[in-house]
């Protein structure tokens, strides 16, 4: 069956110029010339029937559609690379494919990695963050780390941690927040909130009427779409997040992030490891497996 999809070489200089903004750049990378670059963009362009890039003040910028395209490129470069990997190195070297939401790969499993490839240097990791929950349906991953309930069809799960939430904020900005009497601290200080789409807002107005504080009023909003942007406006003390375990824990350990308040709810949410039940039995997959359970806190499931 004759299948309508472009080249190769246009999808890589694609993403090279996403990557780099640059045609030049991305050229230089490709050891192609800029004119080859954007002759391979205008090809893909016509295929797709869309624009990838526009020019704005002498700046190339990916438009909607190019910036949805490019992650579904990515992936798929992705894969190529480890299925090469693998097919070329599979007497001596495993590939490992795992999948994990931005926040939770940065806070809780990278700073980990050093540890397992330490152990097991024969296996080769390729860890692709995705910000949206649609992008782990596609199951093209060995390993995923996952947040929800963990009620998902045709994947092996195991609750790693559950999560809490509960207001934090710089250790400077919690010195001036009475938990008795919040009501005048928190009139001077900025709301950090996260809306992960037009329909889907954060969980501040479930903790502010579960604290009796549900006619509180800050004096500005300020909303991030992302778990990682607002984690990094509350560590820069622009304002009162709500955090949520295991994202804040290292913060709240080192002294960088407080807790001005003691009430933490649970949300019956929490992260998982998974895997397609058809991997399961594969041996790189229950080597990480059983490493990220001890590493990471395994829990039973509630």
């Amino acid at each position: 069956m004759p299948r309508n999809l472009p080249s190769l070489t246009s999808l890589l200089a694609f993403e090279a110029a996403a990557r780099h903004l640059n045609f030049t750049a991305a050229g230089k990378e490709l050891h192609l010339t800029q004119t080859a670059i954007s002759h391979q963009i205008k090809n893909l362009e016509d295929h797709l029937a869309t624009r990838l890039f526009v020019r704005r003040n002498r700046a190339l910028v990916l438009t909607t559609a190019g910036q949805q395209y490019l992650e579904s490129v990515r992936d798929a470069i992705g894969l190529l690379q480890s299925a090469t990997a693998r097919t070329r190195d599979e007497k001596s070297t495993e590939v490992l494919t795992i999948h994990c939401l931005p926040t939770y790969a940065m806070q809780c499993l990278i700073p980990r990695l050093p540890e397992f490839q330490a152990l097991h240097p024969n296996i080769t990791l390729q860890v692709l963050t995705h910000s949206t929950f649609d992008q782990f349906r596609q199951r093209s991953y060995d390993i995923a780390f996952r947040y929800g309930t963990g009620q998902w069809r045709g994947l092996k799960t195991q609750l790693l941690q559950s999560e809490e939430i509960f207001p934090v904020c710089t250790p400077t900005l919690a010195q001036g927040i009475n938990p008795e009497a919040p009501h005048a601290a928190l009139a001077q200080l900025a709301q950090i909130r996260t809306y992960f789409s037009s329909t889907y807002q954060d969980d501040w107005p479930v903790w502010l009427e579960a604290a009796g504080l549900g006619n509180i009023e800050f004096a500005r909003e300020i909303i991030f779409n992302l778990q990682v942007t607002s984690l990094h406006a509350i560590v820069n003390g622009i304002g009162v997040g709500l955090g949520r375990t295991p994202l804040i824990d290292t913060y709240l350990r080192e002294g960088t992030l407080s807790a001005p308040f003691k009430l933490k709810l649970k949300t019956g949410s929490g992260y998982y490891i998974v895997c397609p039940e058809d991997k399961a039995e594969h041996r790189r997959i229950q080597v990480f497996w059983k490493w990220a359970c001890e590493t990471l806190g395994a829990q039973p499931d509630e």
